[in-house]
C-alpha cells in the first residue's frame, strides 16, 4: 500500500435565481460551502449587487442573458433557486433550460407555496434533483461537492 496525495477537484457552480436586493440568498449558499474547492459563478458578478443596478438600467437584457449563458457554459453544476419574490423567474427558467440543453447537473429548489410552485412544474422536471427548502438544497450541494472530492488516503498499487 502506498499513500497518495491528489489535488482536490475544483467544481464550478452557477447560482441561478432572482437578483432582488432583499434576502440575499447567494451568500448563504457560499458560506455553507466555505472551505470546499468551489468556484462560484453567478448572474451577479459581485456580492454588492452592482450588477443588479446595471441590469435594471438597461433594456437590453439579451446581452446579460448571453453573459449568463457563457457562465453556465463554464459551470459543472447549476444551483437554481426559485422563491416567492417580485421576480417571475423568467430569466432563471431560461437559465435552467439552457443548462439542461448543455447537459449540466441541475439542483433545483422551489420553496414557494404549492399554489404558486405548480407554475414551475415543467421547469422542475428538467432538473436532476429538486427540493422544496433552500437548506435541503444547500445540504445536498455540500455533500455532493464533498463526495466529488473524496480521496482514499491509501490505495493498492
Amino acid at each position: 500500500m502506498i499513500l497518495r496525495k491528489e489535488k482536490r477537484m475544483m467544481l464550478k457552480i452557477y447560482l441561478a435565481g432572482d437578483i432582488a436586493k432583499e434576502d440575499r440568498w447567494r451568500p448563504k449558499v457560499m458560506k455553507a460551502l466555505e472551505g470546499l474547492p468551489v468556484e462560484w459563478l453567478s448572474p451577479i458578478d459581485q456580492i454588492d449587487y452592482g450588477y443588479y443596478r446595471l441590469k435594471k438600467e438597461h433594456e437590453e437584457n439579451k446581452v446579460f442573458l448571453f453573459a449568463d449563458y457563457m457562465k453556465i457554459d463554464r459551470a459543472d453544476i447549476v444551483f437554481a433557486y426559485l422563491r416567492r419574490c417580485d421576480s417571475r423567474h423568467s430569466g432563471t427558467s431560461a437559465e435552467i433550460g439552457y443548462a439542461r440543453a448543455k447537459g449540466k447537473f441541475i439542483i433545483y429548489i422551489n420553496d414557494m407555496p404549492k399554489t404558486e410552485a405548480y407554475l414551475y412544474e415543467f421547469v422542475q422536471r428538467t432538473a436532476d434533483i429538486a427540493f422544496t427548502k433552500l437548506r435541503d438544497g444547500i445540504e445536498f450541494l455540500k455533500d455532493f461537492v464533498a463526495e466529488m472530492n473524496y480521496l482514499p488516503e491509501m490505495s493498492n498499487r
